[in-house]
């Protein structure tokens, strides 16, 4: 709180210096013989100073003569008031004119100083000091909390005051230094939070509410929200799982609340809700690449003031149906009283590129590769009955023209026209025989070296495939310019943003432009109006067309073999292999893409005061999306010699027009001074109406026509599709706070929604909350604590929440929909979905015992929380017969359980004049349960189960998929117990019958003539005998079969315990901050490297991991032999496999950042008030044990869109 003090004395105290605005004020006046009144209202012209004064006092008709020319009000003033007794004082932009006494008892002047300052010692910078009774002297204090004054006498007295302290009044003391201490007046100085529909003192709060305040020093560096909030707030997990700029992120507050889909938060933006944190709408807002329109990335972070994380049903309870995975408030900015501010800020950014794997180089490619093909090839090998061994690798592609074959050529067949990889596929690789006649590639940079399997002299090419395919560094900027005012009849603030961020994926960028306005004014006593709009229009292109997935580019594009040529003899680039895995610049300007969302936000209000404690506040929103995705594909290259001319061209358009109507009645009562009495009543209407269509062709005439009008009209070359629909809730909610000596108490809500989706009779939900509070640190029993327990209160909540979930409940879903289907030319219908007009909400009952504790004066503040939510009613898929003609069925059936402990440490470890230190700290623990799952007559009703050993002889159990009793995200993985090093370890009678993953052949393996014998005659056709080098399975019931059953849980992908921690040091101007977020207690799997390593597609790149793989010389490795395709042979890592899972837990340090406030009496000189420089370091990097996974915060991780290592930037400007 401190700190904030000292901020506000900084950035506004100060301007109530005299001499501050007096000095830089300069008047300019040349004036003859003029009436003193005359010259006052023409420096009132000039400037922005205001004269108080007596007409009894001055003499207004006085005429003099002034000339100055930029001089400072001070001397202005001097040459119109010499010789006379009018003295002035200059507080902020007032001058007071008064007149002296000339009393000849009149005691002589006296000069005064002293010296104010806090609790702590520290100064209290700009203070008032006034003489009392005496209007117009007085002073403020200096940087050092120093004053002086000159009074009328010594028996003078001074009243002291400063904002959030209690004012003094002292006697003048002749000849002595004042030494004043100001105690904290505990009643300004209370954090006020934002909840639903209003505020309250964070003090009196009965509810789980979490603050982000943007204002902070760490937040100020920040070009996008979602980054920002990690490990910000107990209990609430923000997983970027997309770097994708304005790509997707995942909000989770308490965890997930359901088996299935459909666990986001409500956002309520400026009192505007927010169903999804994908989209503002119903609408599609996805991207190209499949990411989703991230709602806060269209929000511009220096427009936001703060942001308040609902937790518990106490406090959610009041927004009912969208709020059962709790609620998420942002509130903009709005002006404050005082002189006009500007601000501009810049902020230019460097992404680089991080890889988590390290790919070989073209030399060691080339050898494991072609080693990999040797190992994969049975050559004579014999079965124990003497016939022989099916291999899965022929030696004959380590000749044919591959990535590590010898059959490329670069001359054609007269051995002097060189070969272009546009048009002939051996030529696209560089791996050949050497040859005189290609010598010269040698001094291209070419290099060469001895084929480990034939021992001829091969020559290649070394290359860098991200050279083509990955930008780094990518650049980012972000300008933001924002003006802000008010006085006592309104207040305004308007702000404008524009953001460009470059992607690390080649051509991959964002746009980002808004615009924010919001004004308050009192049009009458009684009347005040409250306006704002926001407009946001984004623009991006995706990923390449050719790509289907982030994880497809960030894999199979950077492990394209590094013997690509890259170019040709003519220096042309290459396109590769093919369009999708190959050279992504090489058809980038082939697809032409327009893709564009324009948001806007209109919220208007008007609050009428009827009497002391009693308003009306009638507010009406009006939200309008507009989403466009045209496209266009010219002729391209799709593999070396074969065009694609379709000329294909589609077209997408969404619109949405969200309305929401409401009206607000409150009522504060302060009954005594005792009891307090906060009470709301309100309606709310929400109307969602979202329609578009798109349309696709193909087959337009050249190139050069792009619209859907020149596609070709012959039959199945164009299609178009439309649609519309309609959302409704209707919802009357209040609550009532009652407080008893700011000691005892109480909120109750209830709110009452009506959703039009569902059935007339299930249609109407009833929320109710109720929360308590009891600060017992004001009990007389506590007095004697008080110097050590500063604040203390014990809260408690129950409430119950709804949610009708999307992904479920659709706009047919209730009613049921029909489809038609064309057959030998008869166009039929048939039912799509079966009705369920019996579906209600899912309910969620949440109970929540808090302690909120504060020690020595606050210095440390602690939050202690455990939580207990059931949701029950929970939507499900019934499986149905299929001879009902569709799956499964919607209904209400299901019960799932999420519980855990929360906890938010804040301390304020240093608190001098020069040196300040804070740390925050937060955690928590979550837990969740699948309680009841839809009847099915199945043991604990699992579903999509299988069995495995329990360990104890031939006994299995049900595990995997979702049971009663179960915690989500259990794994169960085959156990590497080590390798086979030699023959002698493979027990004899072992046989291997697993099915294995990435397309496996599932061949049945043996370990010797026992083993053998033991399979059947068709098994024996397939078979594979295990060897040295692969992979020791663990045979969990010891029946000397490792089969399915063999697999065994090693832990679970939900983290036990997130959070984050972050701290702030500041020396004078200097400020340097850091902040960490953390996950603990689960396992990550890197089904990943397991494709990589396996060669799972046959020729792409490998990682270094692999140079650890056994070879009889290296019989103690990490991995099992490096095979060609291992799926087709023994999956020794195509299986789910203990080998590639790790211990989950990771500490990031999501920024540094380091800022410096240039010194006042330099930033005054150029006339400005303030100018801050930072540079900031996101995503620095992770402590973790998985160094693999693109995102260690996705811990079932099969590749994706990694997070860039960012520097950025900053300088901000204040006039």
């Amino acid at each position: 709180m401190r700190l904030l003090v000292l901020f506000l004395v900084c950035s506004i105290g100060l301007s109530y210096a005299a001499d501050s605005y007096a000095q830089k004020a300069m008047i300019s006046i040349d004036v003859h013989n003029q009436r003193v009144e005359d010259i006052l209202k023409e420096i009132e012209a000039q400037s922005d100073f205001d004269f108080f004064f007596n007409n009894k006092h001055v003499d207004l008709n006085r005429r003099v003569s002034v000339s100055a020319d930029k001089s400072n009000i001070f001397s202005v003033l001097k040459e119109i008031f010499a010789g006379t007794n009018v003295k002035y004082s200059v507080l902020d932009k007032k001058i007071i004119l008064s007149v002296e006494a000339q009393s000849p008892q009149q005691e002589k002047k006296v000069t005064v100083s002293g010296t104010v300052l806090d609790t702590h010692g520290e100064p209290v910078i700009g203070a008032s000091v006034l003489e009392k009774g005496v209007q117009g002297n007085g002073t403020i204090t200096d940087i050092d909390g120093i004053f002086k004054l000159s009074v009328s006498s010594s028996k003078a007295q001074l009243d002291i005051s400063y904002i959030g302290y209690q004012s003094q009044t002292v006697a003048v003391q002749v000849g002595k230094n004042l030494k004043i201490i100001l105690q904290e007046d505990s009643k300004q100085l209370e954090e006020v939070v934002v909840v639903g529909y209003g505020t309250q003192s964070k003090k009196t709060l009965t509810g789980a509410v979490s603050m982000v305040n943007m204002g902070d020093v760490e937040m100020n560096t920040v070009p996008n929200v979602s980054r920002a909030l990690a490990g910000k707030a107990a209990g609430f997990r923000v997983n970027q799982i997309s770097a994708q700029p304005g790509g997707e992120a995942k909000f989770r507050i308490r965890g997930e609340a359901s088996t299935g889909a459909g666990n986001d938060p409500l956002f309520v933006i400026d009192g505007f809700p927010v169903s999804s944190s994908g989209n503002l709408s119903s609408g599609n807002g996805y991207y190209e690449s499949g990411n989703i329109d991230n709602v806060l990335e269209s929000l511009n972070p220096d427009d936001i003031e703060s942001m308040e994380v609902l937790k518990d049903a106490g406090a959610t309870a009041i927004y009912g149906a969208r709020a059962n995975d709790g609620v998420i408030l942002v509130t903009t900015k709005r002006g404050k009283s005082g002189r006009a501010e500007v601000n501009l800020k810049a902020k230019f950014g460097l992404n680089y590129f991080k890889n988590s794997y390290e790919f070989l180089d073209a030399g060691d490619y080339i050898y494991w590769m072609r080693m990999g093909y040797k190992n994969a090839y049975m050559g004579d090998m014999k079965h124990p009955d003497g016939s022989a061994v099916k291999a899965w690798s022929s030696l004959s592609s380590l000749t044919s023209a591959t990535p590590y074959g010898t059959g490329n050529a670069y001359f054609a067949s007269d051995g002097v026209t060189p070969l272009d990889g546009n048009k002939t596929s051996s030529a696209i690789w560089s791996t050949m025989k050497y040859t005189d006649n290609l010598a010269f590639l040698l001094d291209q940079g070419w290099q060469t070296m001895i084929d480990p399997i034939y021992g001829d002299k091969l020559i290649y090419k070394n290359t860098d495939i991200a050279d083509f395919n990955v930008q780094t560094p990518a650049f980012s900027q972000d300008y933001n310019l924002s003006v802000s005012g008010g006085n006592e009849k309104g207040n305004y603030y308007a702000g404008l943003g524009y953001n460009k961020s470059d992607g690390t994926a080649y051509g991959n960028w964002y746009k980002r432009i808004t615009f924010t306005f919001n004004a308050d004014y009192k049009l009458k006593e009684w009347l005040t109006s409250s306006s704002s709009f926001n407009f946001a229009d984004a623009t991006w292109n995706g990923l390449p067309a050719t790509q289907t997935a982030e994880a497809n580019y960030f894999s199979r594009c950077l492990s394209l073999p590094p013997t690509f040529r890259g170019y040709n003899a003519d220096g042309e680039m290459l396109l590769g292999p093919n369009s999708g895995d190959g050279n992504q610049q090489y058809n980038f300007d082939k697809f032409v893409r327009d893709q564009n969302t324009d948001k806007f936000t209109m919220n208007q209000s008007f609050t009428v005061n009827f009497m002391k404690g009693l308003s009306l506040k009638l507010g009406a929103i009006w939200y309008y999306q507009e989403e466009k995705d045209e496209s266009f594909n010219k002729d391209y290259l799709s593999s070396p010699g074969n065009k694609v001319t379709s000329r294909s061209t589609s077209a997408y358009y969404d619109r949405t027009l969200d309305q929401t109507y409401n009206a607000v009645l409150n009522y504060n009562y302060q009954i005594n001074k005792d009891h307090y009495l906060d009470a709301m009543a309100g309606f709310e209407y929400y109307d969602s109406y979202n329609k578009g269509f798109n349309a696709s062709g193909s087959g337009a005439p050249t190139d050069d026509f792009m619209d859907l009008q020149y596609t070709s009209k012959e039959e199945g070359k164009r299609s178009i599709d439309s649609w519309h629909s309609r959302q409704r809730i209707m919802s009357f909610f209040g609550r009532v706070n009652y407080d008893y000596q700011s000691k005892y108490l109480l909120s109750l809500v209830l709110r009452k929604d009506g959703y039009s989706k569902l059935a007339k009779e299930n249609r109407w939900g009833v929320f109710p909350g109720v929360s308590t509070g009891w600060v017992f640190s004001k009990e007389k029993f506590m007095a004697n604590t008080s110097d050590i327990l500063s604040f203390g209160k014990l809260r408690a909540s129950f409430g119950l929440n709804g949610n009708v979930n999307k992904n479920f409940v659709g706009n047919y879903t209730v009613q049921g929909s029909y489809g038609s289907n064309t057959y030998n030319g008869a166009t039929g219908f048939l039912l799509g979905s079966i009705p369920n007009p019996y579906l209600m909400w899912e309910k969620s009952r949440t109970f929540e015992i808090g302690l909120d504790l504060g020690f020595l004066e606050n210095r440390i503040n602690a939050n202690l929380t455990y939580y207990n939510r059931l949701t029950s009613d929970k939507y499900a898929n019934i499986t149905v017969p299929s001879t009902s003609g569709v799956g499964s069925v919607v209904s209400n059936n299901g019960k799932f359980q999420n519980q855990g402990f929360e906890f938010e440490l804040a301390f304020r470890i240093i608190d001098r004049k020069d040196w300040k230190w804070n740390l925050n700290w937060n955690g928590a623990l979550n837990k969740n349960k699948v309680v009841a799952l839809p009847d099915n007559g199945l043991e604990r009703n699992r579903q999509d189960a299988y069995q495995v050993y329990t360990g104890y002889g031939d006994a299995k159990m049900w595990v995997g998929g979702y049971q009663e009793g179960q915690r989500p995200g259990d794994l169960y993985m085959f156990i590497a117990d080590g390798i086979y090093k030699s023959q002698d370890e493979i027990p004899a009678g072992l046989i291997d019958i697993t099915s294995g993953n990435n397309g496996s052949t599932g061949r049945p393996l043996y370990g010797g003539a026992e083993g053998y014998n033991k399979l059947s005659d068709s098994q024996k056709e397939n078979a594979l005998p295990i060897q040295p080098g692969d992979v020791k399975w663990k045979d969990v019931n010891g029946d000397g079969v490792i089969d399915n059953y063999d697999m065994v849980k090693v832990g679970n992908t939900v983290p036990k315990w997130t959070g984050g921690f972050n701290t702030t040091v500041s020396w004078k101007d200097l400020t340097l901050s850091a902040r960490f977020d953390y996950a603990l207690g689960f396992k990550a799997v890197d089904w990943k490297s397991m494709w990589i390593m396996a060669c799972a597609q046959g020729t792409y790149n490998t990682i270094q991991e692999t140079k650890d793989t056994w070879t009889p010389d290296n019989p103690n490795a990490k991995y099992p032999t490096y095979v060609w395709a291992d799926q087709l042979g023994k999956r020794n890592y195509c299986r789910s496999s203990s080998m590639f899972v790790y211990n989950g837990n990771y500490l990031a340090l999501r920024e540094l950042s380091l800022t410096y406030r240039l010194p006042s009496i330099w930033v005054q000189k150029a006339k400005l008030s303030n100018v801050e420089l930072s540079v900031t370091g996101q995503n620095l990097g992770y402590l973790t044990e998985a160094k693999h996974l693109f995102s260690p915060e996705k811990a079932d991780n099969n590749g994706g869109y990694p997070l860039p290592r960012t520097v950025i930037f900053g300088i901000n400007v204040s006039f």
